[in-house]
């Protein structure tokens, strides 16, 4: 009908997709193919969407657009609001999208509600077994969520002389 196929227009447009339309999936990359995937569930014009890392295969930029996606998804800014259900590995793109999160560790609940309350120094050092430091970007206001690792100095700007 025009409003699928409209639904479908939609749907490769915000996803960055609509160029890509008439391509086999065998010739698209792998973030393309998870773009794609992404396109399919919008096109439905469904009332929840899961995803299992969305951003899993993208570069920086379509991870960000996809997180954005995501976020105005839920906000409802595309059409009416949608429940978006995200199973994200990376903290950082958790802490971008979501309005409650769970921790999961060993397959059970380590802790649920907003980020700042969930992804705390010792929740997810707990979570993965390894020190973690959890502060306050100055620049942003975001957490900023630093796993210490056994090499704390690694990746370090330092002052030259």
């Amino acid at each position: 009908s025009p409003d699928d196929h409209a639904s479908i227009d939609h749907a490769l447009q915000v996803t960055g997709m609509a160029d890509k339309a008439d391509r086999n999936a065998g010739e698209l990359s792998g973030g393309e193919v998870q773009r794609a995937w992404l396109a399919a569930c919008l096109a439905q014009d469904t009332g929840v969407i899961l995803l299992d890392e969305p951003t899993n295969h993208l570069d920086l930029r379509f991870q960000t657009e996809i997180l954005d996606l995501i976020r105005d998804l839920a906000d409802g800014h595309s059409s009416s609001p949608v429940a978006v259900g995200v199973v994200l590995h990376d903290l950082d793109h958790a802490l971008r999208v979501a309005d409650n999160l769970v921790l999961l560790t060993g397959g059970r609940v380590l802790a649920t509600g907003p980020p700042q309350d969930v992804l705390t120094a010792e929740n997810i050092s707990t979570a993965y077994d390894i020190p973690v430091d959890v502060g306050v970007d100055p620049r942003t206001g975001r957490l900023r969520i630093d796993p210490i690792g056994r090499h704390p100095d690694r990746g370090r700007v330092r002052d030259t002389p």
